[in-house]
């Protein structure tokens, strides 16, 4: 399992949207903008599930998960990993207190970190 770099987790504080990237069980794949995407550890990042229907399905069915973020200096860090939707528990709890109740709050999708790339580089 790979580690966020401090460089990495400050890139990612400061963006608004992500473009996450899912497949389904026959490799279709699916991009969408996020905004409810925070660093819980140097391990983990947190999404909120509000309105990812077509996301959500993938990963219940394909759980491999990725995102990208942009740095001023440093480029592109895309980060790949495994997502775990939760619908109880610390993780849905945050969520909860995290995402405007104006908004859908459906579940919590972990993702535990497994490669991060600084361009085509694989950096952790």
């Amino acid at each position: 399992m790979s580690q966020l770099t401090a460089e990495v987790k400050k890139a990612i504080s400061q963006q608004e949207f992500f473009p996450v990237a899912t497949s389904d069980q026959n490799g279709i794949p699916n991009v969408v903008y996020i905004k409810y995407l925070k660093v819980i550890d140097d391990q983990t990042v947190l999404i909120a599930d509000n309105y990812l229907n077509k996301t959500r399905d993938n990963i219940l069915n394909n759980s491999k998960i990725a995102f990208v973020v942009l740095d001023d200096d440093k480029g592109s860090y895309q980060i790949k990993g495994t997502a775990q939707r939760i619908t109880d528990g610390p993780m849905f709890n945050e969520v909860q207190k995290w995402v405007p109740e104006r908004l859908p709050r459906e579940a919590a999708i972990v993702m535990s970190v497994e490669e991060i790339y600084n361009g085509a580089e694989k950096i952790s």
